[in-house]
């Protein structure tokens, strides 16, 4: 049995571990987006909620003699959430709304199709990085394939003084990688 030692329990947490405060987003938003580029920008400054991106392994259950025998199936990933910290010029939510009209135009039912490299126009590559606590990168998921499916409301209350309003965002996406 071994002993309780919290020098090698210290020893086993390198660097104090990752700290969930310590991270970065970069929102790429499509060609067509006028106002993506300064808005991208500031995403890595006012995101200021997000997560790691997950994926599940689907079960295929097959049967064989009455019993049940199971095979990796195929993988799901869980939809990209973020909160972002609205700016009085509201840079990143309007280009989010831009970026979804885009895809299906409020008006006239249009959608921006391809773009000129056969590519769906309006999907992207979206970055969240875990960072240490000196602001070095320990971790880099890209999600492939990004588009905007959700921009919550902003709520506006008299009451809520002292504070910035937030809104958050749903992204889904094809893949995601480690850089």
């Amino acid at each position: 049995m071994a002993l309780f030692n919290v020098e090698r329990f210290k020893s086993e947490l390198v660097n104090g571990g990752a700290r969930p405060n310590q991270f970065r987003v970069e929102l790429n938003f499509p060609n067509y987006v006028t106002t993506g580029r300064a808005a991208g920008q500031k995403s890595q400054f006012l995101v200021n909620a997000a997560e790691l991106p997950s994926s599940t392994i689907g079960v295929a259950p097959v049967y064989y003699r009455g019993r049940e025998v199971k095979f990796a199936g195929d993988t799901s990933f869980t939809p990209f959430t973020c909160t972002v910290l609205n700016d009085a010029t509201f840079s990143i939510r309007n280009a989010l709304e831009e970026w979804m009209n885009g895809m299906d135009n409020r008006l006239n039912k249009q959608a921006i199709t391809l773009d000129i490299n056969g590519f769906a126009g309006y999907q992207t590559t979206i970055e969240v990085i875990q960072l240490d606590r000196n602001g070095r990168q320990l971790k880099r998921y890209a999600m492939l394939g990004a588009f905007p499916s959700d921009i919550s409301s902003v709520g506006l209350d008299f009451a809520q003084n002292d504070q910035i309003s937030t809104f958050s965002v749903t992204f889904q996406y094809q893949t995601f990688i480690t850089v």
